[in-house]
Parts: structure tokens; C-alpha cells; sequence
């Protein structure tokens, strides 16, 4: 578990934002076609419709819909609940979801790599915190991915947990670990706030908007099923990105002229001045054109009357 510091929720420093780009950029780069179209997962009933119960039948499920969404529901895949010194167990923690799980010192490793597949271990504990839960298997589905994605030889770039959260997001699950990177709980010990990602929210936030632009993905449903804190931290990456509207289509266009720092950055506008700055001034705004006004034929011919009438008039006059 990691402790948050409210100064870690500004939104990231110019230096940091070219270094969560570059690093999403070079991601995107090494595994160009093996991502497609994703779609964005939300913390809700629709992208989780299936009744779930905290057990090892519980999980599976769980694991299987998120493999499914994550476009990986071919990749061999054995999920396992498990105590912290890795026996099987079938113990459902704190019910009362009063502590925010961790895992034990590393005791039972998250994922373990079969040669032919791959085996997901959950602790027992973490099936009480839906939050937990979700973000973690996010994020070992992330790594899973990049090993499967990668070509041949091309090692995940270190730290390859972090790695492991770009490509979550990049997998439509942005909205499942913003939740994870701030989980608010309250205990015996008074309210706490716990992070079970290795990005920090306001990274993840840069990197879901960055999502969300890509993919023409709606902002209002992500902050419908976003917690305060996190919903205040995407909505504020999401107007520096529709300010960077160069970097998201180069990036979802061709992500390697980005990976070799092919393009600038800008600050994001207020939503007043991105909403009027594309629309011309007053005075370069053409006059309507005016459609000329019907012609009465019998109005006409009056006028023809009248005009011979005033023109013979006058030959009498002369």
C-alpha cells in the first residue's frame, strides 16, 4: 500500500507530462497493431454485468469478462485464490471492506508465467474490496499483454510495473485504476487513503484522457461512475488533452514520430476559449446574401402601362 500525499493530485509539471507522452508514445509504438479499437471500461453494471460473489468462482468470472474487454480472452489463463503464504484458500477478508488489502510482502507472486499460459493468483483477502480487485487483475492483464504483444526479444521497459499500468490503459481499463491509484476507506484507525497502482492518479489521469480523445470515447460516462477525487483529476486532463489535439491524432495516427519527440506540447486552454477560438471574428463573418425579391407578373404589367402612359404625355408636352 502506498500513502498519498495531496500535492501528488496537481496536475503533473510540464517536464512530467513530456515524460508520461514519451513513454505512452513508445508503449503505443512497440505494440502498433495488436491493440485496435478498445473499448473503455467502466466501473459499472454494464461493463461488469455478470452477479458476482467473493470466491474462487467469483473471480473467474470476473477475470474472464475483463479478458474479454482487454480483447486477450484467447490467452491461456488459469486464475487461483490464495492465501498470503500461496496455499489455496477460499477466505473472504474483512467483509466489512474496513482496511484497504496489500499484499503480504510479496509472499504469493501476482502472476506467474507457464511457458504455455499463465497463472493469476488473487489473495483471498482482496475478494471483499472490488476496487482492489479490479484494479490489480487490470493491471496484471496489462502485463500478460505486453509480453504477448512485444515482439520477440524487445524486453517491457523498466519499471515494468509501470509499464504494466500504460498498457492497462491503453487496454480501456484507465477508469478502473484511477479508481485504485486513490481508494478512500475508513477504519478503527480513522479515514486512510491507499494506492494499489504504481502510476499515480494524476498520471493516470493524463493517460486516460489521452484514451478518451484516441478513441472518441465519451467524458461524461467515464465521470459518471468516477469517484469526486478521481472525476476532478480526468476532467482536468481531459481539457489539457482537447488542448493537444496534434499530439492525440499523431499519436493514434503514427505514435513513433511522438516516440522520437516529433511534437510540442500546449497548456491547457480554458473550456471558453476552446469553445470560441475556432469560430471566425465579426468582421470576417460575409454579408448574407439576399435572394431577390419575387417578381409579380401583374405588377409588371402595370408598370409597362404606366411607363407608356407618362411617355407619351411628355411627346405631347414637347
Amino acid at each position: 500500500m502506498v500513502c498519498h500525499d495531496l500535492d501528488r493530485m496537481d496536475f503533473p509539471a510540464d517536464d512530467a507530462l513530456v515524460a508520461i507522452v514519451d513513454r505512452y508514445a513508445r508503449l503505443l509504438s512497440d505494440v502498433e497493431g495488436e491493440l485496435g479499437q478498445r473499448g473503455l471500461v467502466l466501473p459499472n453494471g454494464q461493463s461488469f454485468p455478470d452477479h458476482f460473489t467473493p470466491d474462487l468462482a467469483g473471480a473467474r468470472t470476473l477475470v474472464e469478462r475483463m479478458l474479454a474487454h482487454a480483447g486477450m480472452d484467447d490467452v491461456p489463463l488459469t486464475t487461483r485464490v490464495v492465501d498470503e503464504f500461496g496455499a489455496e484458500a477460499e477466505s473472504h477478508g474483512c467483509s466489512s471492506g474496513c482496511q484497504v488489502p496489500v499484499e503480504a510482502n510479496g509472499a504469493v507472486p501476482r502472476l506467474v508465467d507457464d511457458g504455455e499460459g499463465w497463472t493469476l493468483n488473487v489473495p483471498a483477502y482482496e475478494l471483499s474490496h472490488p476496487v482492489v480487485l479490479t484494479s490489480t487483475i487490470a493491471r496484471a492483464l496489462g502485463h500478460v499483454f505486453l509480453v504477448e504483444a512485444l515482439p520477440t526479444g524487445r524486453p517491457i521497459e523498466a519499471p515494468a510495473d509501470l509499464t504494466a499500468d500504460y498498457a492497462a490503459v491503453a487496454l480501456g481499463f484507465g477508469p478502473l485504476l484511477l479508481e485504485g491509484a486513490y481508494v478512500y476507506s475508513k477504519g478503527c484507525g480513522g479515514p486512510r487513503v491507499a494506492q494499489v497502482t504504481r502510476a499515480g492518479i494524476s498520471e493516470l489521469g493524463v493517460l486516460t484522457a489521452l484514451f478518451l480523445r484516441m478513441g472518441g470515447h465519451s467524458l461524461r460516462a467515464a465521470l459518471k461512475d468516477l469517484g469526486t477525487t478521481q472525476g476532478a483529476v480526468l476532467k482536468e486532463a481531459h481539457e489539457w488533452a482537447e488542448s493537444n489535439s496534434d499530439l492525440v491524432a499523431k499519436l493514434k495516427k503514427d505514435p513513433s514520430r511522438v516516440a522520437a519527440g516529433d511534437y510540442e506540447l500546449a497548456s491547457a486552454a480554458p473550456w471558453l476559449v476552446r469553445l470560441f477560438q475556432k469560430k471566425p471574428r465579426a468582421d470576417e463573418i460575409p454579408a448574407p446574401k439576399r435572394k431577390p425579391a419575387p417578381v409579380d407578373p401583374k405588377a409588371s404589367e402595370l408598370r409597362a402601362l404606366v411607363d407608356e402612359a407618362l411617355a407619351a404625355s411628355h411627346s405631347e408636352a414637347e
